[in-house]
């Protein structure tokens, strides 16, 4: 009789310490979803306002009235929007795609691709500083920048831009010396961190030699930066590094660019 006690009193405690186990486990499980749900800024909508409300980044203030326009149900489809990987991936993917989709015989120009029945839009523009877009022949003796940026936009509201520029110095033939190159990036999606890598510069060459003709020969300015970011969702870390390249003539164009995967 007093085996039986004690084998009946041992198999009680195992049970009580296999339900305090599991609920121990179950607790950590709902701390740490309650914690995930804390520290995202963009959980629901209220929490996303507040986000746009005290964010320093440029543009925050305008994207904040924009979303207060929303109706209840587009700020829930927006929410899910910032939260959906696939959407990430079609905006890097997107914005590489479209390599030849800016048109070389203009210094100002831009394209577009619509996602989601338009309301997604990913863009690429570029663009030179103080000169004429019409113009049709090599830039001025002089210093100038060109810019290539690319972006994404929910309902409206521009959540990401990236953009990488560069600095040249032309003697009104062609492109002698890069001054510089530099890179920045508005991201007002409060789920996605990303960070700049150190812009590079380079002068490049180009020659072309027609069948029975004079060859011609001289530089292109080149310019690279690689982006580095993560979305966290629910628990899952999806990373991203893409280097975001742009060629440009001595006419202020936008020959070549890319947002490839390093």
């Amino acid at each position: 009789m007093k085996t039986r006690i004690m084998h009946g009193t041992a198999a009680i405690l195992s049970a009580v310490g296999l339900l305090a186990a599991t609920a121990s486990q179950v607790s950590a499980v709902e701390a740490t979803h309650t914690v995930s749900k804390q520290s995202d800024p963009a959980a629901t909508p209220a929490t996303y306002a507040n986000y746009l409300s005290h964010s320093r980044e440029d543009g925050a203030a305008d994207a904040l009235a924009k979303f207060q326009h929303l109706t209840q149900p587009e700020q829930a489809k927006f929410i899910g929007y910032l939260h959906d990987p696939t959407l990430l991936k079609s905006f890097l993917d997107k914005a590489a795609e479209q390599g030849h989709g800016l048109s070389v015989h203009s210094r100002n120009t831009s394209s577009t691709t619509s996602l989601r029945n338009g309301s997604v839009i990913i863009g690429q523009e570029s663009t030179i500083s103080g000169i004429s877009a019409a113009a049709a022949r090599p830039l001025p003796s002089g210093n100038h920048t060109v810019t290539y940026t690319t972006y994404v936009k929910y309902l409206g509201i521009k959540v990401m831009k990236l953009s990488l520029w560069e600095n040249f110095h032309s003697n009104g033939r062609d492109i002698t010396k890069v001054n510089f190159a530099d890179a920045g990036k508005k991201n007002l999606t409060g789920v996605i961190s990303i960070s700049k890598g150190t812009p590079k510069k380079v002068l490049s060459n180009w020659g072309w030699c027609p069948r029975g003709g004079h060859c011609s020969s001289g530089h292109n300015a080149d310019a690279s930066v690689v982006w580095e970011g993560s979305l966290l969702v629910q628990g899952t870390n999806f990373q991203f590094d893409k280097e975001q390249w742009m060629r440009a003539n001595v006419y202020g164009k936008l020959i070549n660019y890319s947002l490839r995967n390093v």
